[in-house]
């Protein structure tokens, strides 16, 4: 265990405390919010755990993800089986891991009892979902468990577990990792004075410091990794809105001069890169502003794997939903042709209210400088010159 990346990032979250807490105190406030409905002693179980719920926000429903959602569906049709279930998982003196299969076991049992695969397609009680029903009820003795930022800070402070998908070890494995990391923390006095303001106004949410540790965790994995989100003096650029309209066009054959592809495919490349660093220093600049937790952080995608997905950017928006951005750049002004491959027009028709196309045009790559305009929704009206053809034999 690296102790000494440890302290470094326990140090930057020190330095931007005060902004952090702003975006992450969500967490404290969801935990108390589950606390005062305390559903499992509620006269209605099924009214108190809605209500106990309706502050995870994020930490169960989002993107396509809905454990709680799928939760609440299934407690409509039998409260009581999903009372049994929470009541089951939460008794203490049956092993822990052997509780959470149960509890992911019996939800799979219920929706398909009541669900067809249209209706419900997945219940989404993984071991994410019931780390969070767990660290509700008992805050003092269980974390919040996300495979994404295990894996990142196991390999960040060199642990030697470091989580594979599907790994039936994880779960056990992140709860010792994050045992370690908070007895370490426990030992940081300006840590602790700084957390005791918060451990003040949450004095149950957090009585033994493991939602703290797990915003280390969130830090180490997000924040840290980002420090622009904090230092960058970047001013966000006024998008235009796309007002250029398609025009179909017979395309002549005419015999072409000679060009070297190999200097051709480099030069798009970097002129499709420095375009990609633009838009996302943009969309974290303009999601800053947003306050959402750390998960919704602007990335881009790699060449490869923004091909098959159909964008290039994932960005977010104020209410936290994500954004599909395609990038299309020339150094030209913003009427230069460019091209569409079909993943990104099947992405943008499957999902026309959360896909963009960020056309860059005037692209000054040494600056790293321009201008853009945004098209909304489905890019098929667009498509209108078909260039290259997919031939089978």
């Amino acid at each position: 265990m690296n102790y000494t990346e440890l302290d470094r990032v326990a140090a930057f979250y020190l330095r931007h405390y005060d902004e952090i807490r702003v975006r992450e105190n969500y967490k404290w406030e969801a935990v108390r919010t589950y606390q005062e409905a305390d559903p499992m002693r509620a006269a209605s179980f099924p009214d108190a755990l809605k209500q106990g719920l309706s502050g995870a926000g994020n930490l169960l429903d989002s993107g396509y993800y809905f454990p709680k959602t799928a939760l609440l569906m299934m407690l409509s049709k039998d409260p009581e089986a999903v009372r049994l279930m929470m009541e089951d998982l939460f008794r203490s003196e049956d092993d822990i891991f052997d509780r959470v299969t149960v509890f992911m076991m019996k939800a799979r049992e219920l929706r398909r009892k009541y669900f067809t695969s249209e209706e419900l397609p997945d219940d989404d009680q993984d071991e994410h979902a019931v780390s969070v029903y767990l660290a509700f009820q008992e805050p003092q003795n269980w974390y919040l468990y996300k495979f994404s930022v295990f894996r990142k800070t196991a390999l960040i402070f060199d642990h030697p577990y470091v989580p594979q998908r599907s790994d039936a070890r994880n779960l056990s494995e992140y709860y010792r990792f994050c045992e370690k990391v908070r007895a370490h923390l426990l030992e940081n006095e300006e840590l602790l004075r700084r957390e005791a303001k918060r451990h003040a106004q949450y004095p149950e949410a957090d009585p033994a410091y493991r939602l703290l540790t797990e915003d280390l965790l969130i830090c180490a994995s997000s924040y840290y990794q980002s420090p622009e989100l904090f230092e960058e003096e970047g001013t966000e650029e006024r998008a235009q809105k796309f007002r250029l309209k398609p025009v179909k066009k017979t395309l002549p054959l005419e015999p072409l001069p000679f060009y070297d592809p190999v200097e051709i495919a480099r030069y798009e490349e970097e002129l499709r890169d420095s375009a990609i660093r633009f838009v996302l220093t943009q969309e974290r600049l303009k999601v800053r502003g947003y306050r959402l937790p750390p998960r919704k952080h602007p990335e881009a995608m790699t060449a490869g794997a923004a091909r098959g997905a159909g964008y290039d950017v994932l960005s977010y928006n104020r209410r936290g939903e994500e954004i599909f951005i395609s990038v299309k750049v020339t150094s030209g002004p913003e009427s230069e042709a460019f091209r569409i491959d079909e993943s990104e027009r099947r992405k943008s028709a499957l999902d026309p209210e959360h896909y963009r196309l960020y056309r860059i045009y005037s692209f000054d790559t040494e600056s790293g400088s321009g201008k853009y305009s945004v098209y909304r929704g489905d890019l098929t009206p667009l498509c209108l010159n078909a260039e290259t053809y997919r031939v089978m034999f």
